[in-house]
């Protein structure tokens, strides 16, 4: 059953423009392989993003591929959705645990290579991002493709500046649950965690209960009103230097990483 299309059949090279971009997994070669061969990728229906539709898919390759892994190196225009079951979609696989469970099957047009691979420098977890064009040509490293809230880009150009090396969107787990954090600097004797709220609304229970789980971890958490960051921007850069201090620096990158950044 097809969802929508794309209108746009043409399968030139795109210019960079602000078109909005779902930056997806492969996890297997296969996947891959189907991807480039067959024109399709899936996605189910039950950890599908919120914001689904787009019109470029772009692939973080995991550590399965080796000398391509941790990078988002290849981007593919959308042309339509369709509902299947995955043991429609791989027949070969019917046995698997999922096999009756719905997913997106996302037709693409051809595989294309980015100007540059977009590294993961510390090697993270990633499940789906939300960017557009002007952000995957332009991304130095995976953090660069997070956009889309005005005072997170400034407080991350401010941090970028600062030569502080956060990490976007990190998904913290606990258990089932997942907790996203808007930036987050591993330090040598812990992490800080920096969350920014809408105004002075006071901490809603739930964020409260994810800060006693993370400071249990070793985490420090800072919290910044939009309003701090709109007028006192220098201050909030100066405590989040104060806490990655009291943890003990920055941890360096894994070996090998800081040099395979473009």
């Amino acid at each position: 059953m097809a969802l929508f299309a794309d209108p746009d059949e043409d399968e030139e090279a795109p210019a960079p423009g602000p078109s909005p971009v779902l930056v997806v997994v492969l996890t297997r070669p296969k996947d891959l392989r189907i991807a480039r061969e067959e024109g399709w990728y899936r996605i189910p229906v039950r950890h599908a993003p919120r914001r689904l539709a787009a019109e470029y898919l772009a692939f973080y390759l995991t550590g399965a591929f080796a000398e391509e892994r941790w990078t988002v190196r290849y981007y593919a225009p959308v042309r339509r959705y369709h509902l299947a079951t995955r043991a429609e979609l791989l027949p070969d696989e019917a046995d698997h645990p999922r096999a009756q469970d719905l997913y997106y099957k996302v037709e693409i047009g051809p595989l294309q290579e980015l100007p540059h691979p977009i590294p993961s420098r510390r090697l993270r977890r990633i499940t789906f991002i939300m960017t557009d064009l002007d952000r995957l040509f332009g991304a130095r490293e995976i953090n660069d493709l997070w956009g889309g809230d005005r005072r997170q880009d400034l407080l991350w150009r401010e941090l970028k500046r600062s030569c502080l090396e956060a990490e976007r969107g990190l998904e913290v787990r606990e258990g089932r649950a997942i907790y996203q954090v808007d930036f987050a600097i591993p330090c040598t004797q812990g992490t800080v965690a920096i969350q920014i709220g809408a105004e002075e609304d006071g901490i809603a229970p739930l964020d409260r209960a994810w800060d006693g789980i993370l400071r249990a971890r070793g985490w420090q958490v800072l919290r910044f009103a939009g309003r701090e960051l709109d007028e006192a921007l220098a201050r909030c850069v100066e405590e989040v230097i104060g806490a990655v201090q009291r943890l003990g620096g920055q941890l360096p990158y894994p070996l090998g990483q800081a040099e395979r950044a473009p």
